[in-house]
């Protein structure tokens, strides 16, 4: 589990079928599911899903951009 100062990002188990990690975002307080960042196949890199009814600070697009780049390092 990899947390930031606003969200919690859980590895999720793997889907069957799919080769990529996709991970279960969720608030630190709280603990409501936000979305989810999984492989985005047509841009190839990773993408955040969002939950209907989110709502989302500029902080909280800081730590999801930050987050994609990570895991991107990582599969490259």
């Amino acid at each position: 589990m990899i947390v930031s100062k606003w969200l919690r990002f859980e590895e999720m188990p793997p889907l069957p079928g799919r080769k990529t990690k996709c991970w279960l975002v969720t608030a630190r307080q709280g603990g409501d599911i936000l979305g989810e960042v999984r492989w985005f196949g047509r841009w190839r890199q990773y993408a955040f899903y969002p939950r209907p009814n989110t709502i989302f600070a500029g902080s909280c697009f800081t730590d999801l951009a930050e987050f994609t780049a990570a895991v991107r390092q990582v599969r490259a």
